[in-house]
């Protein structure tokens, strides 16, 4: 080989891991049309891609059914059901390649009961679909519901909700035998109090994000108790309280944040809620004194008493709460990962663990 070939030949091999980065990372999205019909939609719409479906969420591309090849489209119809659970892999001819399912259960009486799956952490991979729930409260949960869920192979309820709200609204996995519900008791008490204090959106966003810390110190038997089960593998596994976007918010960032998801990711899975349990939705409920799921009369009242911009902001997932209450834990404790090994029992070795599991 000549200086100049050579020379050719080195250029493009330097080049080729800055083409590789350059090209968009492969992104879907899969949202349930109907029972039997699913959407898929992608990036990369000028590169031809293949859709396979398996009811198993990590079966190797060999394993899994061709439903679509050479979509140019972007985006893929399907006639699926919902049970058994389709889980998707989207892989385009210049080797992209991501997995997806429906971010939100199609659940009767569920409550923003949502898979943690999908979303990739710093290095590229991703959480796998079917192992981490977040939810609301339970007790709607049909018998069809419970069956879907039972067919998901749920193995643990890390229930975050006070004795109070436990005894109030029981979750029906109380009844199973293939479920454990784990929950502690405790009380409420004053961690929310400065948001009925509050008189603008600012004032209400500080006052909520300060008692989302809080949660750190009163509810650290709950979330040291959910990552111990992470670690031991002991999943699908899902977290609830009563709204499904404070304390568990809280905890699903947590997890989302040691498995390494980008920061922007995690608030952006906080604020998802808003889609799938508007403020609207608890704020109608507050102007016509309905009773609300975890809300005492008391509570209830001062709701009612709220200026509309604080109130659509406890009813609600504002990103800035969540951006406010990590940057407090990013200088409070150094990051949530220094967090979780300083209070919730996870070491280097177990944060390794956990992502090696729950990685793809």
């Amino acid at each position: 080989m000549d200086r100049r070939s050579f020379l050719l030949t080195a250029a493009a091999l330097a080049a080729a891991p800055q083409a590789l980065a350059a090209r968009p990372v492969l992104e879907a999205k899969a949202v349930r049309l109907s029972p039997k019909a699913v959407r898929l939609t992608w990036n990369g719409k000028s590169t031809p891609a293949s859709v396979f479906v398996s009811s198993d969420p990590d079966a190797p591309r060999l394993f899994m059914r061709e439903m679509r090849s050479g979509v140019t489209s972007g985006a893929a119809e399907l006639s699926l059901q919902a049970a058994p659970r389709p889980y998707f892999l989207v892989a385009d001819k210049a080797g992209g390649q991501t997995r997806v399912a429906e971010r939100i259960l199609p659940l009767q009486g569920g409550r923003n009961f949502r898979d943690l799956g999908g979303y990739r952490a710093a290095d590229g991979r991703q959480v796998r679909w079917g192992r981490i729930y977040r939810s609301g409260v339970m007790s709607g949960l049909t018998p069809a519901d419970m069956t879907y869920l039972s067919g998901l192979g749920v193995a643990v309820i890390c229930d975050l909700r006070s004795v109070q709200e436990r005894t109030a609204e029981p979750t029906p996995f109380l009844k199973t035998e293939e479920t454990r519900v784990a929950a502690h008791d405790y009380e409420m008490g004053a961690s929310l109090n400065a948001m009925y204090r509050a008189t603008t959106r600012a004032e209400a966003v500080q006052a909520f994000a300060d008692g989302y810390v809080q949660f750190i110190d009163m509810l650290t038997p709950q979330y040291t108790e959910m990552f111990d089960h992470l670690v031991r593998r002991e999943t699908p596994l899902a977290m609830n309280c009563s709204a499904g976007k404070d304390r568990t918010g809280m905890a699903a960032a947590l997890v989302l944040s040691v498995l390494g998801v980008p920061r922007q990711t995690v608030v952006a899975d906080y604020a998802l809620t808003q889609t799938y349990t508007p403020p609207s939705m608890y704020t109608q409920q507050v102007s016509k004194g309905a009773p609300m799921s975890g809300v005492s009369t008391a509570q209830a009242q001062a709701f009612a008493r709220m200026p509309p911009e604080v109130l659509n902001v406890l009813m609600g997932s504002d990103p800035d709460v969540m951006r406010i209450a990590l940057k407090t834990v990013d200088d409070k404790f150094g990051g949530p990962v220094a967090l979780a090994k300083a209070r919730f029992g996870l070491t280097d070795a177990k944060v390794a663990r956990l992502r090696e599991t729950y990685l793809i």
